[in-house]
């Protein structure tokens, strides 16, 4: 355990707000059930909470893993096809198993989240995730294959990037309506309870607001409020300077964010980012050029397909001489989530 030493009460009381707090938006949809049995998870938490806070230690919190090197769409706004190299080999599932006991499990990292590709084509990693790491495995998708029910996951970040029209014209034809079927699909089959739960609370939609589709984000929440548990939004990340789908800070981008919080303050219990959250998106609060600064890159072990350590962050590549994202012009959920939770670089 980290030592406290002689801090004042004041700042152990505060730390332990400020804990508490980040801990509340960690386990949305949790019960009480595997609030009990993760216990000692959150004791590590809070452990490495105090240990940024106090000590200005990094600690590896989160996971994210690429589980397949190939993808059925070719998404416009997509960052993984910049740095995609043609290697037809992906790991098994026994390989990632035995990454998970001796990186995920050692360092004890609380939540994991499966990417690509496209994740749903490897259900066989999938199990082996939820079977080692039960109820903290969360899988983004783009949600065009049917939904596969695992006993054992967290739950389904699907993307859908603007109502219909908008989506396909960034992730292609029938797109949308692929996916919208196979949520409805999941969610009214006949064994829609999983774990004592409806199988809505599964599933949980996430944007990617960009110049597209900016305009459509108060359709999309009102479209699913009350069908799906929750929806988050980030903001385009560039890999180059003057890419047409960034968002550039100012009038019109303040804008948009404002009118994501005032549907925070009217939908708390669906739309998941924080105001303060929200509020970064604003401005550069990620870094300078391609280099993290305030951004706590550090927090996520993020692998590609074949189990590398991708740099500088879960949108990077393990290829140093691949495209990096533009730090200074990022809209990353996972990192701005941390940051308003104050833990930076």
């Amino acid at each position: 355990m980290v030592c406290l030493g002689k801090k004042t009460p004041n700042t152990i009381l505060y730390l332990s707000q400020v804990v508490l707090s980040a801990v509340v938006d960690l386990i949305y949809g949790r019960g009480l059930t595997d609030l009990i049995r993760e216990m000692p998870l959150y004791f590590g938490i809070f452990n490495k909470y105090l240990g940024i806070k106090l000590f200005h230690q990094k600690p590896t919190m989160y996971g994210s893993v690429d589980v397949i090197n190939v993808c059925n769409l070719h998404c416009s706004h997509c960052y993984w096809w910049l740095n995609r190299k043609n290697e037809d080999q992906d790991l098994s599932a026994d390989e990632w198993r035995e990454i998970i006991r001796k990186r995920f499990k050692k360092q004890k990292i609380f939540v994991v989240t499966l990417v690509g590709g496209e994740p749903t084509m490897r259900p066989d990693i999938i199990q082996v995730f939820c079977e080692e790491m039960p109820r903290r495995v969360c899988v983004v998708s783009n949600g065009t294959y049917p939904l596969k029910r695992f006993d054992n996951l967290y739950f389904y970040w699907i993307s859908l990037d603007g109502t219909e029209k908008i989506h396909d014209q960034i992730r292609g034809k029938d797109s949308y309506s692929k996916t919208r079927q196979n949520i409805m699909d999941y969610i009214s089959s006949q064994d829609n309870i999983r774990n004592g739960k409806p199988a809505w609370k599964d599933i949980w939609i996430t944007m990617t607001i960009n110049s597209l589709n900016h305009g459509t984000i108060e359709d999309l929440v009102q479209e699913w409020k009350g069908v799906v548990n929750k929806i988050g939004f980030q903001f385009h990340t560039p890999f180059v300077k003057g890419d047409p789908l960034w968002m550039p800070f100012g009038q019109e981008r303040n804008i948009v964010v404002d009118k994501l919080i005032d549907l925070k303050e009217k939908y708390p219990n669906f739309v998941i980012n924080g105001k303060k959250q929200l509020s970064l998106m604003k401005g550069n609060w990620g870094g300078i050029g391609t280099t993290p600064v305030q951004c706590p890159s550090w927090a996520i072990l993020s692998l590609d397909h074949m189990g590398r350590e991708k740099k500088p962050c879960c949108i990077g590549s393990a290829d140093s001489k691949a495209l990096k994202p533009i730090c200074e012009d990022c809209g990353l959920g996972c990192y701005s989530v941390l940051v308003a939770q104050g833990i930076t670089g």
